[in-house]
């Protein structure tokens, strides 16, 4: 009889083993899938995150340009306009300087072509550069022009100026200096302003 219990209990043994192994496998294969679940849920919202830190990043990357590109454009019109200053500075002061035979060269130059009654108004700055004698010899190579010398001097200016009280032909250097530093700096704001452009279109198609 103990054989016979013996074997029922084998036989148990056995049976519940093998129900132990397969609920084992079964317990297995359905971890196995919640891991897989959870890892592709935890990759899936790696990715987003991922996606959202790019495009946060890639934004930055763009303000920082922008911030940089915007600095760098002050920076090269701030030192382009004082070297225009300094260039024109020193163009005027040379004008200023210049001997009464390029003194006269220049208004020599500029009278060429003008008819009618004028009146001479000097510069203060350029006072004795220019006589009666050169004013008539530019007279009598043109028949249909007549110069006046006038006695006023124009305050802390270089250069003359011819009116016929129609029309008035500024020659002083400091405001034609000016003229020219202005038409320069629009220049200048013009081609910073499109490399600014440039700069920003090519950020876009990034």
């Amino acid at each position: 009889m103990k054989e016979g219990v013996q074997a029922i209990i084998q036989q148990i043994s056995l049976d519940a083993e093998k129900h132990s192994n397969q609920r084992y496998v079964e317990i297995e294969s359905k971890v196995d899938v919640e891991i897989e679940n959870e890892n592709a849920f935890y990759r899936n919202e790696l990715d987003k995150r991922c996606e959202m830190l790019k495009k946060h990043n890639d934004l930055e990357y763009l303000r920082l340009r922008e911030r940089l590109s915007s600095r760098l454009n002050r920076e090269l019109l701030t030192y382009q306009r004082d070297l225009l200053d300094e260039i024109f500075d020193m163009a005027a002061r040379k004008l200023q300087n210049a001997s009464s035979k390029d003194f006269s060269d220049m208004f020599s130059e500029a009278i060429k072509g003008l008819k009618g009654n004028f009146i001479l108004y000097l510069g203060e700055l350029s006072k004795g550069k220019l006589n009666n004698q050169t004013i008539k010899q530019a007279s009598v190579r043109n028949k249909d022009l007549q110069i006046s010398l006038s006695s006023m001097l124009i305050p802390h200016k270089s250069g003359f100026v011819l009116s016929d009280n129609r029309v008035e032909y500024n020659c002083l250097f400091e405001d034609l200096i000016e003229d020219k530093k202005i038409e320069q700096a629009a220049s200048v704001l013009k081609e910073v302003f499109l490399e600014g452009q440039s700069l920003a279109g090519s950020q876009g198609e990034k």
